[in-house]
């Protein structure tokens, strides 16, 4: 559902969402009901255009946190009606 690579250091980790085209769409929608706080990609790149990517902040959460945002990620994804078919 999901590719990333572990940080070494800092405060954030950047994920793919995989099968997503649009991941602030996916964000500003179903993401924010379902309490998963992301922040898409796509409004780090100068010059705006869909993105699979989103950024997520870890500093201050604790494992149990973690878990359940994961759960919560997870679940979204899953359901995620947008995702590319595969064939």
């Amino acid at each position: 559902l999901v590719e990333w690579n572990a940080p070494g250091a800092g405060m954030f980790i950047w994920m793919k969402l995989l099968g997503v085209d649009d991941a602030q769409e996916l964000i500003e929608t179903k993401a924010v009901e379902s309490g998963v706080l992301l922040v898409p990609g796509s409004v780090f790149l100068p010059n705006p255009r869909h993105s699979p990517y989103v950024r997520a902040a870890f500093s201050t959460a604790s494992p149990q946190d973690m878990d359940t945002a994961l759960e919560r990620l997870a679940s979204l994804l899953g359901g995620n009606e947008s995702r590319k078919n595969s064939k």
